[in-house]
């Protein structure tokens, strides 16, 4: 899997999401779990099934946000990869490659859902929502994109109380990317220099 749809198939959920004052239960507790957050952070596990539903891939890593529009997703097992948002470029170290590409934020993210994490434009906006209800202890939000060249066909997000637990993506080859967050630390102490990031010497870097 490439470096772009990684980080692609991951980043749209750390939007600065806006729900509706008049939102269903499961857009309520998604609401409450966004309203006056300013950073988050979080373990992950990543899995990837292909078409038929065979597990192609999973991977474990740890994200930081800082909204609006700052982001650090590390990718530790099975590979080690880092990438950085500080809120002008993003910033993708491939470290086993000794690698880094790096791209306008603005350009990086240009119709990618990850964009509504530097708006405040409505999510109802970009996505048809719909409720899917409780099931398995989750209220589960589906999300259709408006966009019809969007590179999925639809969402769905699984909220526990009022923390965000796990997202589902469909993309146009039937493959499914899910994630899983534990640890999940709304509003803690971040350091700014947690978003920022300077190529090691040495590596290549591609987009400068």
């Amino acid at each position: 899997m490439s470096l772009t749809i990684r980080w692609f198939s991951f980043f749209w959920l750390l939007a600065g999401l806006s729900v509706s004052l008049h939102a269903a239960e499961g857009q309520q507790r998604l609401n409450a779990f966004l309203d006056g957050m300013s950073t988050m952070e979080a373990d992950f596990v990543q899995t990837l099934h292909d078409a038929r539903g065979e597990l192609v891939e999973q991977s474990f890593g740890q994200l930081w946000l800082s909204r609006p529009g700052r982001f650090r997703l590390h990718y530790i097992n099975p590979y080690d990869q880092l990438y950085v948002a500080d809120g002008e470029r993003v910033w993708m170290y491939d470290r086993d490659l000794e690698q880094v590409t790096v791209r306008p934020q603005t350009e990086a993210l240009s119709g990618a859902p990850a964009l509504l994490m530097t708006t405040s434009e409505p999510l109802e906006n970009k996505f048809h929502i719909e409720e899917l209800g409780k099931h398995e202890g989750f209220h589960w939000l589906e999300l259709v994109p408006r966009d019809r060249d969007s590179n999925f066909d639809f969402v769905r997000l699984a909220i526990e109380e009022q923390t965000l637990r796990a997202m589902e993506m469909v993309d146009g080859f039937g493959q499914t990317t899910r994630l899983f967050f534990e640890r999940v630390e709304r509003n803690p102490g971040l350091r700014d220099d947690a978003f920022a990031f300077t190529p090691p010497p040495g590596v290549d870097v591609i987009g400068e």
